[in-house]
C-alpha cells in the first residue's frame, strides 16, 4: 500500500513553487500535486513522479526516469515517471523537468477539452 509523508509533501512543493501555485491532493493512498490546476506530478512512497508524454518521451528516457507503477495486483503503469531523488538537491534541474511535465499536463488537457467538445 502506498504511502506518503507530509513533510515530503511539503518539501517537494516548497521545491515547485517557483512554477506557480502547487496544490497537493490526497488521492488513492498518493499524493497528486497541482500546478494552478493543471495536474502534473504524483507523490507516492516519498517518490516524486512527473507527467510525461511523447514530447517529454526522449528527455524522459535518456535520464532513465521509470513509469510509475499503480500499487494493485496487475501491472498497469501511468504516463508518470520517478524523479531520481538527488534531483530535490539540484533545483535547477528539477524545475526544468517539473516544467516539462507542466507542459504535459496542460496538453493533456487541451487534447481532453477538444475531445469533450466533439
Amino acid at each position: 500500500m502506498a504511502s506518503v509523508d507530509s513533510e515530503f509533501v511539503m518539501l517537494v512543493s516548497e521545491l515547485l513553487a517557483p512554477l506557480g501555485h502547487i496544490r497537493p491532493r490526497r488521492m488513492f493512498g498518493a499524493v497528486g500535486l497541482y500546478c494552478d490546476g493543471a495536474f502534473f506530478a504524483i507523490i507516492s512512497d516519498d517518490v516524486l513522479y512527473l507527467k510525461g508524454d511523447a514530447q517529454t518521451k526522449d528527455r524522459f528516457d535518456a535520464m532513465e526516469m521509470q513509469p510509475f507503477a499503480v500499487p494493485s495486483g496487475r501491472p498497469v503503469t501511468l504516463s508518470y515517471f520517478e524523479v531520481p531523488g538527488e534531483w530535490l538537491d539540484n533545483e535547477e534541474q528539477l524545475l526544468e523537468f517539473a516544467t516539462l511535465a507542466l507542459g504535459a499536463a496542460r496538453r493533456s488537457e487541451a487534447q481532453k477539452g477538444r475531445t469533450a467538445k466533439k
